[in-house]
């Protein structure tokens, strides 16, 4: 593994985001927004399953 300097580092850092770094932007946090919204669906869903059984028992 190579270690560099911080000058060294800065410039690798640099030429790494100016060249090769793609930044997904919109899809990225779509896929975020995807994946909490599911889950909360999930969640209200489980809640709405248990009030169910709980009124049925009563």
């Amino acid at each position: 593994m190579r270690y560099y300097n911080d000058s060294e580092a800065e410039k690798v850092a640099e030429n790494f985001f100016k060249y090769y770094y793609h930044d997904r932007g919109k899809m990225k946090w779509g896929g975020f927004f995807l994946s909490e919204h599911r889950k909360a669906l999930r969640d209200f869903h489980h809640e709405q399953v248990q009030e169910e059984n709980s009124e049925k028992k009563h």
